[in-house]
C-alpha cells in the first residue's frame, strides 16, 4: 500500500508553451508560501545550504548530474521535487504537503528545463503513458515496508532507488509479496 497520496501522481505529458510555467507567477509564490521560511536570504536561513529567493545560489542547485537537487527535464530524478512528495522523514515542508496543483506546476517546471526566464526556450518533455511517484512502498513476502523509487526490471530482480542515500538496490522480486511484485511489473510495463 503506497503510503502517496494519489493526487500527487503527476502525469509527464508533452507541454506546450500555453500551459508552461513560469518561474516568478507560477514556482516562485510556492516557494515563498512553503520554503522560505528556512531556505531565504530575506530571513537569513539557509538550512540544507538551501536558497531559494536568491536565484544566483538557487540556480547553483540546478543541473544535469547527478549531485544537482533539480535536474533540468527530469523530475522523476530530481531529488527536490523528491523530498515534496515523499512521506519520509526528509519530507519537505516539514508537517505540511504542498497541493497536487501545486506539485503538478513544479514538476511542469522542471519537466521544461527548471529555467527562472519564462522567455527561455522550454525542454521538450516526453509524452509518456504514466508516470511513476519517485517513491513507493514497497513490501516484503515478510511483511516489511520500504519506501524506495522504481528504476527497472532486470530478468526476475527490481532495481530500486533508496531515497536516503540514492544508492540502488537490486531485489529478488521472490522476496516481494505479491502485491508489490505486481507493482513492479507495472512500472516496468510500457
Amino acid at each position: 500500500m503506497s503510503l502517496l497520496r494519489p493526487s500527487l501522481i503527476v502525469p509527464f505529458l508533452a507541454v506546450s508553451s500555453v500551459f508552461a510555467a513560469d518561474f516568478q507567477k507560477d514556482i516562485q509564490p510556492i516557494l515563498e508560501r512553503n520554503c522560505y521560511e528556512c531556505h531565504s536570504e530575506k530571513t537569513g536561513k539557509k538550512k540544507g545550504g538551501f536558497v531559494f529567493d536568491d536565484l544566483k545560489t538557487f540556480k547553483m542547485d540546478i543541473a544535469d548530474n547527478d549531485v544537482a537537487q533539480i535536474r533540468p527535464g527530469k523530475p522523476s530524478e530530481s531529488h527536490f521535487l523528491e523530498v515534496i512528495v515523499n512521506d519520509g522523514k526528509n519530507h519537505m515542508p516539514p508537517n505540511e504537503n504542498l497541493s497536487g496543483a501545486e506539485i503538478k506546476k513544479i514538476t511542469e517546471w522542471i519537466s521544461e528545463g527548471a529555467s527562472f526566464d519564462k522567455d527561455a526556450p522550454k525542454m521538450a518533455a516526453v509524452a509518456v503513458k504514466k508516470s511513476l511517484p519517485p517513491i513507493m512502498s514497497w513490501t516484503s513476502t515478510e511483511g516489511k515496508t520500504i519506501k524506495a523509487g522504481f528504476v527497472r526490471l532486470e530478468g526476475d530482480n527490481v532495481v530500486l532507488k533508496l531515497p536516503a542515500n540514492g544508492k540502488e538496490a537490486t531485489v529478488a522480486l521472490t522476496r516481494l509479496s505479491e502485491a508489490s511484485q505486481k507493482l513492479a511489473r507495472d512500472c516496468a510495463a510500457p
